[in-house]
């Protein structure tokens, strides 16, 4: 069998959680596909399920070894040795709907499709679900809607034309590998299309309560500049929702967090508005604020005036 998609599942002490991430695979209802499981060095019993599922399922399930990189590095690993036309990404953790492949590559084929996006939930340890969106688009690309770029940046709600891969990589080392590499590969896509089904369910495992904040956040700036400067080497049309992308990301939801924090919290927002503005000095005057609610435009106008006091008291009022 030639395995029309690539499923790549990068695995790392997973050993509670993979079987059912497992078993929603080789179940599709879709069959031309080769899973690709990347066991990134674990030290636990995932390595021994993934050979249960190999003797299973022999030519379905590829087993691969290597030491410990990190998630972006185990996606690389994995593009390498895919063998699809078109790519996918699951963490190990979590699980996909029996019909998800057959129905989003049904787009591939249909539609001539670079990338495919569904819709996706978070399903908590409780059993509460919330639902993540994909975008609200039916067919577009990036000549037609740049802000195309700015939807929902996980790589696993998402079919990928492999060849899109060959000069873009996951950011190895970034705690935000898929917003320093989804943004490009949209970007890249000329057909991008949306099903509005959620087929994705992204297990959001509980964990401690983060007192302070941590200096891996401004990843997401070493993120988005990967993200500007293929765009601007490659002239795509799309550096004001780059742009925008510092706003969303850097200052909005990154301010978003303090509810998380009980220390330190006036520092960190220095350091973030500081490190904001060292990337985009006028961010305030972008187009896209415009599209903010009022009380959200307020509160980014304090945060450019440095007006953190009053910032810690909007959202402690929330």
């Amino acid at each position: 069998m030639i395995a029309k998609l690539s499923v790549i599942v990068p695995i790392y002490n997973v050993e509670k959680y993979l079987d059912k991430c497992l078993a929603s695979l080789v179940n599709q209802t879709m069959k031309e596909i080769e899973i690709i499981c990347v066991n990134d060095g674990s030290t636990d019993h995932s390595q021994d399920i993934v050979e249960e599922y190999q003797k299973k399922f022999p030519g379905k399930i590829i087993g691969l070894m290597k030491k410990n990189g990190g998630l972006a590095d185990a996606r690389n690993y994995g593009l390498a040795h895919a063998n699809g036309d078109y790519v996918a990404f699951i963490d190990s953790d979590d699980w996909v709907e029996a019909d998800m492949f057959k129905v989003m590559y049904q787009q591939v084929v249909k539609k001539q499709a670079d990338v495919v996006v569904c819709d996706m939930q978070y399903v908590y340890e409780s059993g509460e679900t919330k639902f993540v969106p994909g975008g609200e688009f039916t067919e577009t690309n990036v000549s037609n809607d740049p802000l195309i770029i700015t939807i929902n940046n996980s790589a696993c709600n998402k079919l990928f034309k492999r060849s899109l891969f060959d000069d873009v990589k996951f950011p190895k080392g970034l705690w935000y590998e898929d917003l320093g590499c989804v943004p490009i590969v949209l970007a890249k896509a000329n057909k991008i299309v949306k099903v509005n089904h959620v087929f994705y369910n992204y297990f959001q495992r509980a964990g401690s309560i983060m007192h302070t904040p941590s200096d891996k956040i401004f990843d997401i700036y070493r993120a988005l500049d990967l993200v500007k400067s293929y765009v601007v080497k490659n002239k795509i049309p799309c550096l004001d929702e780059v742009n925008y992308m510092f706003v969303e990301h850097g200052a909005k939801l990154t301010t978003q967090r303090i509810r998380e924090y009980q220390n330190g919290r006036e520092v960190f927002l220095n350091q973030n508005i500081t490190t904001l503005s060292s990337k985009y000095p006028k961010w305030i005057k972008n187009k896209y604020i415009n599209t903010y609610s009022k009380k959200e435009k307020v509160l980014m106008y304090l945060l450019y005036l440095r007006q953190f006091k009053l910032v810690l008291w909007l959202y402690d009022r929330k």
